[in-house]
C-alpha cells in the first residue's frame, strides 16, 4: 500500500471529560501529516469534520489530503481489491502541517472504554456542543504535551459544516485557558452558527427561495407570486399562510431534484454524506433538497472508495487502529446520541473581532443549498452592522491568478475577519474546488490579501 508522507496516526487518551459522559475514558484517533515544505516552521492546521458524526478521514482522503480516494481509485480496486490512493496536487500539506481528528468518539476510529473500539455509535453515551468543546480542548492540550516539537507552531483550527459549531466553541475554550496552545486563528466552511441562528430546528424558506431563484431553478413568474403573497417575516420565521405555503410547495415541484450539498452535482447516489430526511435526523430540512440533476462535474465523484479502503486490514494496520474496529461515519447525528446545545455564536465572533488578535475566515461554496451563501452573508453582516463593527473591505472578486480567473468573492470587517465565497463549489469546498480551496487557505495562513481581479 502507498503510505501518506511523514504521517503519524494514533489514539490519544483524552482526560478531564465531564462526568455526564458515562464512560471511564475515551480514545481519540488522530492523523498528523507533516508539511512538504518546512515542517519545522510551517503552521499547524487542525481539521474537524462536521455532521455531527462525520469522520475527519473524509476531509483527509476525499477533500484536501496528499492522497485521495474517489471513483478514480476504483479501477485499481476492480483489478486488485484495493482502491488506489490518488496523488492530490492541491493538498494542504504543500504549505502546512495538518492534524485531522475524529470527533467526538466514537466517530471514525475513536472509541470509548469499557466498550472499546468495536462499539457502535451509542457506545460513548450522549454528547452535546459544550461537552465536545471541553473534550477537544483537553485532547489538543494533551496532544501538544505528547508532541512538543509542534508546540511553537502557529495553530489554526478549521472545519466545515457542523464544525461551524465545533471550531468556535473549541476556540472559546482555548481563549479561556490556553494551556500552551499557540492559537493564531480559525476558519469555518459552510458552517452552522447555533440553534437560534443557523442549523437549528426553526426557520423558514426565505434564503432557500432566494438561493434557488438566484440560481435560476424556478420561474420568475412563481418568484414574483411568492414576493407578492408572502411577507419577508413569515418566510424567515416559517409561519407560512395557507396561500404562501402552497406557493412554496409549487416552488419545490418546479425545482425538482438536486443533491442537498451541491446544486450542480451529478454524482447521484455516490456520496458518503447524503442529507436524506427519510434515513437520518434532519437538522436543516427547510434548506436541503434531495434527488439529482445539474451540470457536469469538474471533479471525480467520491464513490465507495473511502469506505472500502478503511475496512481493509492493511489500511487499519497503517492507521494504527485495531483491525476489528468499528468505523463510524455519519451525518446529522444519525446513529449516535447528540444534542445541539449552542444557541448563537455570533456574539462570540464579535468578541473575537473586537478583543483578540485571532484571524478569522468564514467561507462558503456558492452552490451549496444546505448552508447557502445567501443566509450566511445575511447572518454575519446584519449582526456585525447592528453592533457597529467596521467594514474594512467591501465585496470584491478574488482570483487564482491575480488576473481574470475569478475564484469567488470576499469582504472583511475590522482587521481580522473575512467572509469569502468559492465560485461553483458546494458544501465540501476542498472536494468540489480543490485548487480554490488550497489557494484560499494558503493566503489566509500567510495573512495576505487574496489576489484581486485585474483584467
Amino acid at each position: 500500500m502507498t503510505s501518506c508522507p511523514a504521517a503519524s496516526s494514533a489514539a490519544t487518551h483524552q482526560p478531564g471529560l465531564h462526568q455526564d459522559i458515562p464512560m471511564e475514558r475515551c480514545m481519540v484517533h488522530w492523523i498528523l501529516l507533516e508539511s512538504e515544505r518546512d515542517p519545522k516552521n510551517d503552521p499547524l492546521v487542525v481539521w474537524y469534520q462536521g455532521g455531527p458524526g462525520a469522520s475527519s478521514l473524509y476531509g483527509l482522503f476525499v477533500e484536501f489530503g496528499p492522497l485521495r480516494l474517489n471513483e478514480l481509485s476504483m479501477q485499481h480496486y476492480n483489478e486488485t481489491g484495493v482502491p488506489a490512493l490518488i496523488p492530490n496536487e492541491y493538498s494542504w500539506t504543500k504549505f502546512a502541517n495538518v492534524l485531522v481528528i475524529d470527533n467526538p468518539p466514537p466517530v471514525g476510529f475513536s472509541y470509548c472504554d469499557p466498550v472499546g473500539p468495536t462499539g457502535n455509535g451509542d457506545s460513548c453515551g450522549a454528547w452535546n456542543d459544550s461537552l465536545v468543546a471541553t473534550a477537544n480542548h483537553a485532547m489538543l492540550s494533551e496532544w501538544i504535551k505528547q508532541m512538543p516539537d509542534y508546540a511553537h507552531l502557529d495553530m489554526y483550527i478549521t472545519g466545515e459544516s457542523y464544525a461551524g459549531v465545533y471550531v468556535p466553541t473549541i476556540v472559546r475554550a482555548i481563549l479561556n485557558d490556553p494551556r500552551g496552545l499557540n492559537l493564531k486563528g480559525f476558519a469555518v466552511g459552510d458552517g452552522c452558527l447555533g440553534t437560534e441562528v443557523l442549523c437549528g430546528p426553526s426557520g423558514g424558506p426565505y434564503w432557500n427561495v432566494e438561493f434557488m431563484h438566484g440560481h435560476g431553478q424556478f420561474s420568475n413568474k412563481l418568484y414574483n407570486s411568492i414576493q407578492s403573497t408572502c411577507t419577508e417575516t413569515e418566510l424567515k420565521q416559517g409561519n407560512l399562510s395557507t396561500a404562501c405555503h402552497a406557493l412554496i410547495q409549487q416552488m419545490n415541484t418546479e425545482i425538482g431534484g438536486y443533491y442537498g450539498y451541491n446544486l450542480y452535482d451529478t454524482c447521484y447516489a455516490q456520496h458518503v454524506f447524503a442529507p436524506n430526511p427519510s434515513s437520518s435526523r434532519q437538522y436543516w430540512s427547510s434548506a436541503v433538497g434531495m434527488g439529482v440533476g445539474g451540470a457536469l462535474n469538474d471533479y471525480p465523484c467520491p464513490g465507495d472508495a473511502l469506505n472500502i479502503w478503511v475496512n481493509l486490514t492493511e489500511a487499519r494496520q497503517a492507521l494504527h487502529v485495531p483491525v476489528s474496529s468499528t468505523f463510524f461515519n455519519g451525518d446529522n447525528g444519525a446513529g449516535m446520541k447528540y444534542s445541539l446545545t449552542e444557541p448563537d455564536l455570533l456574539p462570540f465572533y464579535e468578541h473575537v473581532v473586537r478583543n483578540t488578535s485571532l484571524r478569522v475566515l468564514v467561507y462558503n461554496g456558492d452552490t451549496d443549498p444546505g448552508i447557502n451563501s445567501f443566509v450566511t452573508q445575511d447572518k454575519y453582516v446584519q449582526y456585525f452592522d447592528s453592533k457597529g463593527l467596521r467594514e474594512t473591505e467591501t465585496w470584491r472578486p478574488w482570483t487564482l491568478d491575480g488576473k481574470k480567473q475569478v475564484a469567488g468573492y470576499v469582504f472583511g470587517y475590522e482587521s481580522n475577519f473575512h467572509y469569502l465565497t468559492i465560485r461553483g463549489s458546494g458544501h465540501m469546498v476542498p472536494e468540489f474546488k480543490p485548487q480554490a480551496a488550497q489557494s484560499m487557505l494558503q493566503f489566509f495562513l500567510a495573512d495576505k490579501n487574496w489576489p484581486a481581479y485585474n483584467p
